[in-house]
Parts: structure tokens; C-alpha cells; sequence
């Protein structure tokens, strides 16, 4: 008999991940792996449970309630074929929390008695193969589009950009910031390797 329970993961990394699930994970027990972000599938894993404890309770439809449990998992045989799957995976669809201080730069237009261009420049907070977080002092509206530039550790990459959300997140020496949500709506295949490249060597490091 299959029994199949569905987790959220919390963190993740080349030997194993954190989950969070209604099931109670056996320590010990190897399980079957299936990861999924989106419509995008990963690759088959197997993984052992290393630690598991109660979190929580949450609310269910008929008023009772439902235990959540967080588990670590490792995960078995990655010095083979399955870990480059996963590394293909992950850096399509990881986000990335930059430890590291990336910048970038954008043009915004100046609608004055000149039409003139002034470049931006913003800081990185977290990247994917699909967008970015940003912080900048200046608050670009909503849906609209950009050229803008990210300097990798040893590339540039350039990028249009779509405004998905934009936020206040307070004043910083003296300056306001905002973070700013960015959609990637265009980049060429070079640069999008780059930043493939760069993503899954921050996984492995």
C-alpha cells in the first residue's frame, strides 16, 4: 500500500531539506521524493528522515484541528546521477537570499522641461532564474518596464524588467527605500545561462 502526504519546503540544499507536513515522518524511514514548484517537476529522490517534531495545530474545515510537523530529511545517493537533476531544478526555480551584496542599475525617464535619462542603482535581496527582489531610493510605478543590468560575481546581465509590486520598507541614511518587485519579461540566452550559472554555483558553494 502507497501512501502519499504532501510537504512545503522550508529549506533545501544538495544533501537534504526541512519540510513542513500534516504527516509525522518516521526517523529512520527512507521515503520517495517528488519535488514540484509551479507546473515545473523535479527529479525522483529519496531521502531519510533525520529528525521530526510537532510544530503546531491549524484549523480544519469541521473545527477541529490538524497537527503540523516539521522534519529533516538527507537525501540518498546524491554522488550520482540524481544530484545534478537537482541542481538543474534548483536553478531554475530557486530563490536565492544574496548573502552577498549584488548591485544593479536601471534608467529611469525624467519628465521635465528635457527629456532626460538617470540611472538607478538598486541592491538585490533575493534572485531567481525568473526575477528579483530589489531595494532602491527611488519608487518606480507598478507594471511598468525596465532595462536594467545585475553584476554578478564575475558577469553582467542585462534584463528587462516588468515592476511586479513595489513596497515601502522605511528610511535608510536619510534616504527613503523601497523594495520593489521585478518580473523578468526578456533576457538573451547568454545572459540567462550567466545567471543559471551563477544560481547553481551558489547552491553548490
Amino acid at each position: 500500500m502507497v501512501l502519499t502526504a504532501t510537504a512545503k519546503i522550508l529549506n533545501m540544499s544538495l544533501t537534504g531539506m526541512a519540510v513542513e507536513s500534516t504527516a509525522n515522518l518516521r526517523v529512520g524511514r527512507s521515503y520517495a521524493l517528488r519535488l514540484t514548484h509551479g507546473e515545473a517537476v523535479g527529479p525522483e529522490l529519496s531521502g531519510t528522515v533525520v529528525w521530526c517534531h510537532l510544530k503546531s495545530t491549524r484549523p480544519i474545515d469541521d473545527g477541529d484541528r490538524t497537527p503540523i510537523y516539521e522534519a529533516g530529511m538527507e537525501f540518498d545517493h546524491m554522488l550520482t546521477g540524481p544530484a545534478h537533476e537537482l541542481i538543474a531544478f534548483l536553478r531554475a526555480t530557486a530563490i536565492l537570499t544574496m548573502q552577498q551584496r549584488l548591485m544593479g542599475r536601471f534608467r529611469v525617464n525624467i519628465d521635465e522641461s528635457v527629456d532626460l535619462n538617470a540611472e538607478c542603482e538598486f541592491v538585490v535581496k533575493t534572485i531567481s532564474a525568473s526575477g528579483m527582489l530589489v531595494e532602491t531610493d527611488v519608487s518606480p510605478e507598478a507594471d511598468s518596464l525596465f532595462e536594467m543590468q545585475v553584476q554578478l560575481a564575475n558577469a553582467t546581465v542585462a534584463v528587462r524588467g516588468r515592476v511586479a509590486f513595489v513596497r515601502d520598507v522605511g528610511e535608510q541614511d536619510k534616504r527613503r527605500i523601497t523594495a520593489v518587485g521585478v518580473e523578468f519579461v526578456d533576457m538573451d540566452d547568454a545572459d540567462r545561462k550567466r545567471l543559471e550559472e551563477f544560481i547553481a554555483a551558489q547552491i553548490a558553494g
